[in-house]
């Protein structure tokens, strides 16, 4: 990061922190940097800047339309007997953004028991909406994607989830079932809208900043986990910290609230002291911690985190000999006798892929 973007970067954050700072104007490079980050409409509220009133009008038309068709979505899924719980942005754009069109998000994450997968995609083809081509497997991956253009144009995507990360370590810190006994409802999403507790929904974004995004500091993560940290009670802070230790994840969620404190503040000092106090190195997850993991050492993490050597070869299995209906679609070829030398084509190419950072 360069000394410009650095201090920018420092601006922005003060131009957020607590709300104590207003501006009528702001530099273009902290505008610039905002808009990387995907925080600009946070920041444009915050400060009332009028030049951003047109951005405005766009993007809550944009989020009637996303939550017109979740509204559907949801309802179908209900229609199936799946309650899916909303996740991550979705969720936190309606339980902690000013107006949910200040969160920006590009799919919605959602949660469904594993035995629903079928049904899912099934209850969705029928709102027109097709799952992408993926490897599969059961042990390597926890999720699938969907997508659809509605009638005005409108591209939707959705995540679905039946564990919480693909990468093991992170995989089962929250099951659905957790997740659906302590869910809170979402009234603006209609009756079958449901997302995560509080404590649930702070230790999944403090989870996905780590798991998915390599412990990055980008500060949309960080934003998302000061709205949500802020708004706890003593109680609900002690909570917490017991949750977060009874899933060995306290070195995970000390750092990302620390980062939240550092640029947004808000938050207790005291708190995140304890939660750091432990040795939180003997924590699986704090391997994560820092960066820089090549996806070999991602695996070999994930062989780690399962138990029993039959399991470890089927998930060894699972990435290197993926389903024959994904290499014949990978590849345009249809024929089973090509199929051997496919796989030996995505081994052989894709190897140097595993030891680059």
């Amino acid at each position: 990061m360069t000394a410009a973007v650095e201090a920018a970067r420092r601006a922005l954050c003060l131009l957020l922190r607590d709300g104590t700072v207003r501006a009528t104007s702001v530099p273009p490079e902290v505008i610039a940097l905002a808009r990387v980050e995907a925080i600009v409409l946070v920041l444009a509220d915050a400060l009332q800047l009028p030049s951003f009133d047109e951005e405005f009008r766009d993007a809550a038309v944009f989020e009637g339309f996303r939550d017109y068709e979740l509204r559907a979505v949801l309802r179908s899924l209900a229609a199936a007997g799946v309650r899916p719980i909303l996740i991550k942005g979705a969720a936190i754009a309606h339980t902690h953004y000013p107006r949910p069109e200040l969160r920006t998000r590009w799919d919605t994450d959602l949660m469904i028991p594993a035995s629903a997968r079928d049904t899912v995609v099934h209850a969705l083809a029928g709102l027109g909406y097709r799952r992408m081509m993926e490897a599969g497997g059961d042990l390597a991956i926890g999720q699938f994607h969907l997508d659809r253009f509605d009638a005005n144009g409108m591209f939707h995507a959705l995540d679905v989830h039946w564990r919480l990360s693909n990468v093991r370590v992170f995989a089962d810190v929250l099951s659905y079932e957790e997740l659906a006994r302590d869910a809170v409802p979402l009234p603006a999403l209609g009756p079958d809208a449901w997302g995560p507790s509080p404590a649930h929904a702070l230790l999944i974004a403090c989870v996905h900043r780590v798991a998915h995004h390599a412990d990055t500091n980008d500060l949309l993560w960080l934003f998302d986990v000061h709205l949500l940290a802020r708004a706890f009670s003593p109680a609900g802070r002690e909570s917490f910290t017991a949750l977060a230790t009874a899933r060995q994840m306290r070195a995970v969620c000390a750092r990302t609230l620390g980062l939240a404190q550092e640029a947004f503040g808000g938050l207790d000092d005291t708190w995140i002291a304890s939660m750091s106090a432990s040795d939180g190195t003997s924590e699986p997850a704090a391997g994560f911690l820092g960066g820089g993991l090549r996806p070999v050492d991602i695996l070999r993490a994930d062989l780690a985190a399962t138990r029993g050597w039959g399991t470890r070869v089927a998930l060894l299995r699972e990435h290197l000999f993926p389903p024959a209906a994904f290499m014949s679609r990978r590849y345009g070829v249809h024929t089973r006798f090509a199929l051997p030398w496919l796989y030996v084509h995505r081994i052989v190419t894709g190897l140097p892929k595993w030891f680059r950072r």
